[in-house]
């Protein structure tokens, strides 16, 4: 398949994408305030209106379509646009890197998972990335980040005023990604088992490692690269949890805060909620699993993977 015909076959799927995104950000979610009682206690509650939420809707359209922008901010005279480019392009320094490394590292993990699978080092194989895929990510984090200020102080991993300082939060964000790719590619070539080929190579005397690297792994890619998709989408999964915990200022981070909520887990209230950021991280994340799509597209093309 090509290029336009990927778009042609998915651009059904990315209009239901934008359309919901916009029909749960616009929501209305503004409480009604009153006073009653002796003692004017102030009283919060929420109504559903339908006209309230098409008024939304209609505004938030008629206000793209206007002024050419996806609106305003919390701050004076700053567009989503302007956060967008000062918090998308660190974000970019993490996702690429994560992207990268969970794919080339995580088909590696398969390929010594699958060749491992029935001897002693399955320890350090499906066991290892089974142990991986049940912590959960933010409880790495944690554990990193002690390791980090209570043995090594001197080191500061995870400031941003360092050029490096986007090195340890892609390591972190690709675990969970890696891993999953690590089991989609050791199933992939588990299913190879038992073909005709692998027979003929192995009568033929091949060792098995160039048997699995030179023709089950070729064989199993068209299935590894049909999960692109799912790579990037739980690389930015773990993104949002790295972004936060460590206070890193990306496009995970600025979501939460156009959320209403604040890196001190307060919670409670929404005046900070900022619809037209919302909408453009979620299109630029849309933007990212597109631009998965199409490196698998390509790479199954340089290899000539029907």
């Amino acid at each position: 398949m090509d290029i336009a015909g990927m778009f042609i076959k998915n651009l059904f799927f990315y209009v239901i994408i934008i359309a919901a995104l916009l029909l749960v950000v616009l929501f209305p979610r503004n409480p009604a305030m009153s006073v009653g009682g002796r003692a004017q206690t102030v009283e919060m509650e929420y109504q559903f209106s339908l006209q309230e939420y098409k008024d939304n809707i209609v505004q938030y359209i008629q206000l793209v379509w206007k002024e050419k922008s996806l609106g305003e901010t919390r701050h004076q005279n700053v567009t989503v646009e302007d956060e967008l480019k000062r918090f998308f392009p660190n974000s970019l320094k993490i996702i690429i890197p994560a992207f990268i490394i969970s794919l080339l590292m995580g088909v590696w993990k398969g390929v010594f998972d699958y060749r491992n699978r029935f001897n002693r080092k399955s320890i350090l194989g499906n066991g290892l990335t089974w142990l991986l895929q049940s912590i959960p990510d933010f409880f790495i984090v944690i554990c990193l980040q002690w390791l980090v200020i209570f043995i090594f102080p001197s080191l500061r991993l995870f400031s941003q005023s360092n050029w490096y300082g986007f090195i340890a939060p892609a390591i972190l964000v690709s675990i969970y990604p890696m891993m999953y790719m690590a089991r989609i590619t050791s199933a992939a070539l588990s299913n190879e088992d038992g073909q005709y080929y692998i027979q003929v190579a192995k009568a033929k005397g091949f060792p098995m490692s160039k048997v699995t690297n030179r023709h089950i792994l070729r064989n199993g890619m068209k299935m590894i690269l049909s999960h692109m998709t799912s790579l990037m989408i739980h690389t930015l999964s773990s993104l949002l949890i790295v972004e936060y915990l460590i206070g890193y200022e990306g496009l995970a981070y600025r979501l939460f805060t156009a959320l209403g909520f604040s890196t001190s887990f307060n919670m409670g209230s929404f005046r900070g909620f900022e619809p037209g950021v919302v909408i453009g991280i979620g299109l630029c994340f849309l933007l990212l699993v597109i631009v998965a799509q199409l490196i698998g597209l390509l790479i199954k093309r340089s290899l000539r993977i029907p």
